[in-house]
């Protein structure tokens, strides 16, 4: 707002020919005893065409900078730990601003993928090379991205996530993206190319779809939840047949853990309320909560009053800061915390 209204005031403010004069002769005059001697009058001239170059320029700034698309090569940066990454498939890394409606090209000027807001579309094309370009988009702890993908999947990232999928797929096979975190998919049906999510424990295949997969570095679990249709859930270690993998119909979870697998009826709100900025705890041990806690509010949590992690809550927040809901689970169980720089610590409440 600031910079707008500064090239605002700037495009439009009026010209003072005698004011600019004046200055011009300020500055080019001598500094000593006695009175300055005139400028001559093509000075004068020399300023008015100055100012008049200058406010054109700062008009045509404001006027490109209100367009609604632009065209962006970004050049390639170190990106800190709390910016939204585009990796392209030369290596080339691009931070994402979520204000901006862009146009985001590779090293070459080639067009790769639209950006806008939060979402990045993708154009709907197939290729037919094998060797498929290969797109990854990281989006840190506090918050979420969108990717439309060039089949029209869409994909719904949560907060400390990362998904590495081609930026076209290909003609035929598998429509194959890489999964570390947690994202919603509502894939596009296509029966002649299944859309295989892969993560470290598990892999989910489906037709067309929608469901939920989370699978977290710092979890000992890869869970997925099927909101509608049906998918295959397998082991990453084996092939896709119905005999080494579990079939989940709609509300239904499957989990993987110790390298075994378990379906049961679960709520699937609870599973999908992130994508409307909502926390939905049921019956949740502290020590999981405060995972999913790190994760929105990108911040660290030390907990020093070790017996809380196996206590459980229920609860719903939404739109409700990291203390109010500490202060929440602080009325049923006695604990303080305390504020750190960049970090919280749990620690038992005095006698």
């Amino acid at each position: 707002m600031i910079e707008t209204n500064q090239r605002l005031d700037f495009a439009y403010r009026k010209i003072d020919e005698e004011t600019a004069y004046r200055r011009i002769i300020k500055a080019t005059s001598e500094k000593g005893v006695g009175a300055p001697k005139r400028a001559h009058p093509i000075f004068k001239y020399a300023a008015i065409v100055l100012l008049f170059i200058a406010t054109s320029f700062g008009l045509y700034i404001f006027m490109h900078k209100n367009e609604n698309v632009k065209i962006v090569s970004m050049p390639q940066v170190s990106a800190a730990e709390s910016e939204i990454v585009l990796e392209l498939e030369d290596g080339s890394l691009k931070v994402l601003n979520e204000s901006e409606n862009v146009a985001i090209t590779n090293d070459k000027g080639d067009k790769v993928v639209q950006q806008e807001y939060n979402t990045l579309k993708y154009a709907a094309s197939s290729s037919t090379e094998t060797d498929l370009a290969y797109n990854k988009l990281k989006v840190p702890y506090g918050k979420r991205f969108v990717i439309e993908l060039s089949d029209g999947t869409v994909v719904h990232l949560n907060a400390g996530t990362k998904l590495r999928y081609p930026k076209v797929f290909a003609e035929a096979g598998n429509r194959d993206v890489y999964l570390e975190g947690e994202a919603f998919f509502d894939v596009e049906e296509n029966k002649a190319q299944p859309f295989v999510v892969h993560t470290q424990q598990m892999n989910v295949r489906v037709l067309g779809t929608k469901f939920n997969v989370s699978s977290y570095d710092n979890e000992n679990s890869t869970s997925t939840v099927l909101v509608e249709g049906s998918v295959g859930v397998y082991d990453t270690a084996k092939k896709y047949s119905n005999a080494d993998g579990v079939v989940i119909s709609p509300n239904q979870q499957a989990k993987i853990q110790n390298g075994e697998f378990t379906v049961a009826e679960v709520d699937v709100q609870r599973f999908i309320a992130w994508m409307e900025g909502k926390l939905f705890f049921v019956n949740d041990r502290f020590e999981d909560i405060v995972k999913v806690l790190e994760r929105n509010y990108n911040i660290k949590i030390i907990n020093r009053h070790q017996e809380l992690n196996d206590i459980r809550y229920t609860g719903t927040f939404q739109e409700k800061t990291l203390p109010e809901i500490l202060n929440v689970f602080k009325r049923n169980t006695k604990f303080d915390y305390e504020i750190d720089n960049d970090s919280i610590v749990i620690i038992p409440s005095l006698p």
